[in-house]
């Protein structure tokens, strides 16, 4: 029992699988982040330099003028979108790492009674958590196993 609580501590199984991963997610999400970023960022400015061109009526907004209301623009959105990117890596790879526990947990604990079943040891029925995933493989190997534990044993008695 405190074998299985251990386990259930270290999240991170098979590092170079996971956070090749989470890397990928990620990126993809910084990718789009930016995307994002990047058309809200001009909407915005497009839109703002319009209605002061509205409020000023036909005057031209002074060069200076608008390099400050872009300034202003880049800072507010800026930081606030930079805040929330960060905020939303640290909880994609804190998702990441835990979706993939719940796959190569499995995967490790089938290939362990798998190769023990090949050293021809006694065959324990794969238990895997409710929330884990490939819960049909476990039942399916774990099938197989007893039957070939079935015939095993039959095999070695007529022999």
């Amino acid at each position: 029992m405190t074998n299985n609580s251990q386990q259930r501590r270290h999240y991170l199984i098979a590092y170079r699988f996971q956070l090749r991963f989470a890397l990928q997610v990620l990126l993809l999400l910084i990718f789009t982040s930016m995307v994002i970023g990047w058309t809200v960022y001009y909407s915005v400015w497009n839109a703002s330099e319009g209605q002061l061109q509205r409020l000023l009526g036909e005057e031209r907004i002074d060069q200076a003028d608008a390099l400050r209301f872009r300034e202003t623009i880049r800072t507010e959105i800026g930081e606030k979108v930079l805040l929330r990117l960060f905020l939303l890596i640290f909880i994609a790879f804190v998702f990441t790492v835990f979706a993939t526990h719940r796959m190569v947990g499995p995967i490790r604990h089938m290939e362990k009674n798998l190769k023990a079943c090949l050293r021809g040891e006694p065959s324990k029925p794969i238990r895997l958590r409710k929330t884990d995933e490939f819960q049909d493989l476990a039942k399916l190997i774990n099938e197989a196993l007893l039957e070939n534990q079935g015939s095993g044993v039959t095999g070695q008695g007529s022999g």
